[in-house]
């Protein structure tokens, strides 16, 4: 029951923040709305068709993403007898709309083997899941120019997806490659498969008691110890790049950086195991940014012809989520003119 109703919760938050996120990520597009749920929001989204539609493209890819992620170690347990619950969703009223999933596992996993094929199962189905939605949304995705500008000279700001291996083949595949003055109008597919990229590297960091901290101790027994504060302290320094970092690291430290023992140290992995966990770590770098998500300083085309004809900044156009007060429904429309900013 408690998983069904939060399930159903992380479909509302991910719906509705995943259709501002859109927004946010398009060179296009701009909203008043913040990824924050309230009845603003509510009311913006679930009152629009077309909203709703950018949203429910966004949250179902993301939510089998993490479904898929979670039945991999699911059905991982279920293989050695390895008692464990059904997946549990979190949704959150910021952000993206979730926190991920989780299983929790109540049987004690006997051996190194048993540990690795629990930890690596997860990012190995997650990203299987994630890879139709990726080359499907990079395709329907649009090559745009914009104009990358400074904190100060900025007029608005893209919300973007970071660089990582896997998005880059993907948008070369499709559309080559795109120049330093050009961004790609993302998908709401595209946009799903991002996170769950971001959730498959966050999840394979080799630490602690993430999926890549089983794989690491289940390779290297107590040896993993003495590498644990060293991949923290690495990890931690990334935070410097990307505050979410911080964020990953507290909750390492909190559930315990060394991983703990397992009742069957001496099981061997054989060859076959220790060829999958190069796999894992290919996996690892092909889905790995160090900026997940950044804030893209941009100008407007109007903003830099009027500065260019005249030496001071134009007015902008400015898309706003406002009311159509005729018929009481939410709609996008074009804001007033504003002098030089959102």
């Amino acid at each position: 029951m408690l998983a069904s109703v939060l399930l159903l919760l992380t479909f509302f938050t991910t719906t509705t923040l995943g259709a501002i996120f859109f927004v946010l990520a398009q060179s296009d597009q701009s909203t008043n709305l913040q990824l924050l749920i309230g009845p603003r929001a509510i009311a913006a989204i679930w009152g629009n068709p077309e909203a709703l539609a950018n949203g429910l493209a966004f949250s179902i890819p993301l939510l089998c993403i993490l479904l898929c992620h979670e039945f991999g170690h699911y059905l991982a347990c279920r293989r050695y007898g390895i008692a464990s619950t059904l997946p549990y969703f979190l949704p959150s009223p910021v952000a993206l709309g979730t926190f991920g999933a989780f299983i929790r596992i109540r049987g004690r996993i006997p051996s190194r083997r048993e540990l690795f094929d629990v930890g690596l199962a997860g990012p190995i189905a997650g990203f299987l899941a994630l890879l139709p939605f990726l080359g499907l949304g990079i395709w329907w995705s649009s090559p745009a120019i914009i104009h990358r500008a400074t904190e100060r000279t900025a007029d608005a700001y893209l919300l973007q997806p970071g660089n990582s291996v896997a998005v880059d083949l993907a948008t070369r595949l499709f559309h080559g490659p795109i120049g330093a003055e050009m961004t790609l109008n993302m998908h709401p597919f595209a946009l799903a498969a991002t996170v769950g990229l971001l959730v498959t590297s966050l999840n394979l960091m080799p630490i602690g008691q993430l999926d890549g901290g089983h794989v690491l101790y289940a390779l290297l027994g107590r040896h993993q110890r003495r590498l644990a504060w060293p991949i923290w302290l690495a990890v931690t320094s990334l935070g410097f790049l990307w505050t979410g970092w911080w964020l990953m690291s507290a909750l390492v430290l909190a559930t315990g950086v060394r991983h703990p023992p397992v009742p069957r140290e001496s099981t061997p992995l054989g060859k076959t195991r220790r060829r999958w966990a190069w796999v894992a770590l290919l996996l690892w770098l092909a889905c790995f940014s160090a900026t997940p998500i950044r804030m893209v300083p941009v100008r407007s085309s109007q903003d830099l012809m009027a500065t260019m004809e005249t030496g001071a900044p134009a007015s902008t156009t400015v898309l706003e989520v406002v009311p159509d007060r005729g018929s009481g429904r939410v709609s996008t429309a074009r804001s007033r003119e504003t002098a030089g900013g959102r």
